[in-house]
């Protein structure tokens, strides 16, 4: 019998081809669109998963309460690993984690790999299975060395690389290797990646951190037993910043530091590995925040929603030219559950249709989405038996929602009232009021979010950083030897656009290799703590990057004693609380400095953070990580290329692509502009398939009122005041949208803006321009369809059908 039903229903849907293509149209691109945000939202919430320790694995970081708000630290001091592993009851592994790009070499073999460095029982807190090697073994020497499967393969080919010597460079030294082991390659949804594994100690300048208190630069990780929970280890923690930590905490009171519910001013946290990935404090995110899964999600039930909106007002609307169907059904006996199973077969039916079509749609658009989006997402994800389930379940709930209502609707009409020709489409125009105001709510939202996004990315580039960003190339060093940079500096003191040169530990913004940091130091000053970013430079740092001074002077190579001096900003100057900071020494615990100079204040790191205390130092031993060249030129692309050439042809083993500093700025913001593009792309399909559905309502509207717009014409109504009084009840539909929509858009958007601490302010004619937009969109969709209703011959009207 099922199958009886759907052959009517094709045949029904064939008569009415507008109807069906509005609703597959619609239904399609909606079902496609879900479907990718609902892929994206499941990969995003997949990372770790695979890893067995996921709930026992935890990153710490600390969390400081100043006067002026939470500042936190994701780094420790290296002893700390140590003292967790001894004094901390349940802790099983200690592991830190450091590394980055590096040369390795094998015979006449040269490749860049990430080289991650920690500690011995890394492997086993970690599920990256092993193809070769034994997990407790494969880091028990200093000199041992693991490889994953690709990395392996593009050193050794064919060779079995287990025994085999190769050699790595750390800093300016290359330092033999042994390769004891062999991993599965990274999963793409892990948060900790790497190419090789060597030992921590292995750290270019670990003999002077090892029992260093004031340094803080590697994040940590902490296995504990599967009977400790977090809430158990956290409390734990506490004697321990209590015992180790006190100069910071004692820093803090002479701050007016507010403390917590329990009074503490200082806590170590923890992140469970599950929960890395979506951290905004974790060392491995991903630098979204955790509602952006949400996001994609409920972005894709809206989606969802319109189009089923559509598919009630229209599948109703409708329904009502079939009153004789229905009433000859009725009439002849048919049941309300068989006139119900007909009406929801069509719609099961067209939904069918629209999911074919969908997956077609996603197949095609899936390459240009990721690289739009900059996901990673593939049809692989189908795999899992729980998104296949997921996705029929879905798919059920919208034939149910969109077509059990109207079928449920129609069934239910009074045979008399059908016979006697009073059906009409006046019934149920609450429900479809409702319905309009719900999908020009959700359009609103969504625009109103898109424009304020949209402001607050324009500030950030239109907001002074304080430094040069358009004239400076940032290159990453890539463990350049000394005479490479060398030789570097030298040839660029012959180019006419170069300007200066200078280099860095830490890069500004987000560099093509990827990496950005920070390094914090503490020192104790008039009997506090003070806490600051600290930064080692070469010379002509502050000229290079345009700095401005207001006190003293830069680093130069006239002063001898410029080794033990610091450039400060005016953050730190205020928190040494000095009459004249200049002069002042700093005692680190270890080199004890002389302030030489103090910089204008300037935005080293985003805008989501407020300007951090800071001091620049030089240290001969230390490697510049990051050189930077100022130019001036009107030609920028050029002298790019050109200096690039450069830079490669003295560091042939050159990895990273240099980049302006504008553009690292620009990466800082990706996820905003992320939301940015997805929002808008949300506001365009959502207002898409709106003005699809209201399009058609007019049409059946209009087909609804024309005798009485003939009637109207007949007694002499104007042209304009018909077209003001059909248009006018779809305009209240709208406004009424608008005004719903407006606190709820002002509530999300201020909650995301109160994670940048500088950000544009929520102006009322923000919201003014929505509602113009969304009146000139819904007049532009129903003024064909008035204007035609209108001019139409009255006598055509009146004729009797």
């Amino acid at each position: 019998m099922f199958t009886s039903y759907l052959k009517i229903a094709w045949r029904n849907l064939w008569k009415q081809k507008v109807f069906a293509t509005v609703n597959m149209a619609g239904m399609s691109i909606a079902i496609c669109a879900a479907l990718l945000l609902s892929l994206t939202a499941y990969h995003e919430w997949s990372y770790d998963n695979f890893q067995e320790n996921k709930d026992h694995v935890y990153q710490l970081y600390r969390q400081d309460n100043t006067g002026k708000g939470i500042r936190v630290n994701k780094s420790f001091s290296e002893p700390m690993a140590g003292v967790l592993q001894k004094e901390v009851p349940g802790v099983k592994h200690v592991s830190r984690i450091g590394g980055g790009d590096m040369p390795v070499r094998y015979k006449d073999k040269n490749i860049y790999l990430d080289v991650e460095m920690v500690d011995a029982p890394f492997l086993e807190m970690f599920s990256f299975p092993l193809q070769q090697g034994n997990k407790q073994t494969a880091l028990g020497n200093l000199d041992q060395l693991v490889l994953t499967q690709n990395s392996a393969k593009a050193l050794f080919n064919e060779e079995n690389p287990v025994g085999k010597a190769l050699e790595v460079k750390i800093g300016d030294r290359w330092k033999p290797f042994v390769v004891s082991a062999v991993t599965d390659n990274i999963p793409d949804n892990s948060s900790i990646t790497f190419e090789a594994l060597v030992r921590f100690e292995n750290v270019e300048d670990y003999s002077n951190i090892r029992d260093n208190w004031n340094v803080s630069s590697y994040p940590l990780m902490v296995e504990v037993a599967p009977a400790v929970s977090a809430a158990a280890f956290g409390k734990s923690l506490v004697p321990i910043t209590h015992k180790y930590l006190a100069d910071l905490i004692n820093s803090l009171k002479s701050m007016d530091g507010v403390p917590d519910k329990d009074g503490e001013l200082l806590r170590i946290n923890t992140i469970a590995l599950k929960d890395i990935h979506l951290s905004p404090y974790s060392s491995f995110g991903s630098g979204l925040r955790p509602f952006y899964p949400w996001m994609m999600l409920m972005l894709a039930c809206l989606i969802i929603g319109i189009a089923c909106v559509n598919f009630i007002n229209l599948s109703i609307a409708r329904s009502f030219t079939r009153g004789s169907e229905i009433g000859l059904r009725k009439a002849l006996g048919a049941m309300d559950r068989q006139l119900m199973l007909q009406f929801w077969s069509e719609a099961f039916l067209l939904c069918l249709v629209s999911l074919i079509v969908s997956l077609l749609l996603a197949v095609l658009l899936l390459p240009y989405y990721n690289a739009t989006f900059r996901h990673q997402l593939s049809f692989q994800l189908f795999r899992n038996g729980w998104i296949v389930l997921g996705t029929a379940l879905g798919f059920f709930l919208v034939t149910l929602l969109a077509g059990g209502y109207p079928a449920w609707k129609i069934a239910r009409v009074n045979i008399i009232q059908v016979l006697k020709g009073k059906l009409n489409l006046n019934r149920s125009s609450g429900v479809r009021n409702g319905l309009i105001v719900f999908q020009f709510m959700v359009a609103a939202v969504l625009i109103s979010c898109t424009a304020i996004i949209w402001q607050q990315i324009n500030f950030i580039h239109a907001t002074p950083l304080g430094y040069n960003t358009t004239q400076v190339i940032s290159i990453p060093a890539d463990n350049a030897p000394l005479q490479s940079r060398t030789a570097f500096g030298n040839r660029l003191a012959t180019e006419p656009s170069v300007v200066s040169v200078s280099g860095s530990i830490l890069n500004l913004g987000i560099g093509m290799d990827g990496s950005s940091g920070n390094w914090t130091r503490g020192f104790d000053h008039k009997g506090g703590h003070i806490s600051t970013q600290c930064m080692v430079v070469d010379y002509d740092y502050v000229k290079t990057l345009g700095l401005k001074m207001v006190a003293g002077r830069d680093f130069s190579r006239q002063y001898g004693t410029d080794s033990s001096g610091v450039v400060i900003n005016e953050q730190l100057a205020k928190q040494l609380n000095e009459k004249d900071p200049l002069g002042a020494t700093i005692n680190t615990g270890g080199p004890v400095y002389h302030v030489i100079g103090v910089m204008k204040d300037y935005h080293f790191e985003s805008l989501h953070k407020k300007i951090e205390p800071l001091m620049l130092t030089m240290d001969a031993q230390s490697r510049m990580n990051y050189l930077f060249v100022r130019v001036n030129t009107d030609h920028p692309a050029a002298a790019m290329a050109h200096i690039s050439a450069i830079w490669k042809e003295v560091n042939p083993l050159a990895k990273n692509t240099p980049s302006f500093l504008d553009e690292n700025v620009d990466r800082l913001y990706r996820e905003e502009g992320r939301f940015s593009r997805i929002f808008m792309s949300g506001a365009i399909l959502a207002i898409s398939i709106s003005c699809m559905g209201l399009f058609a309502i007019a049409v059946m509207v209009v087909a609804q009122r024309r005798r009485e717009i003939g009637i109207r014409k007949v007694l002499g109504a104007s042209v304009g005041s018909i077209v003001v009084l059909l248009s006018g009840d779809f305009l209240k539909l709208v406004l009424i949208a608008v005004l719903v929509a407006t606190p709820l858009s002002w509530y999300l958007m201020q909650r995301w803006l109160n994670g940048f601490a500088f950000h544009v302010e929520i102006r009322w004619w923000m919201f003014a321009g929505v509602c113009l937009l969304a009146v000139v969109v819904a007049l532009a969709t129903t003024g064909l369809q008035t204007i035609r209703a209108a001019l139409a011959n009255p006598a055509a009207s009146l004729k009797v059908d």
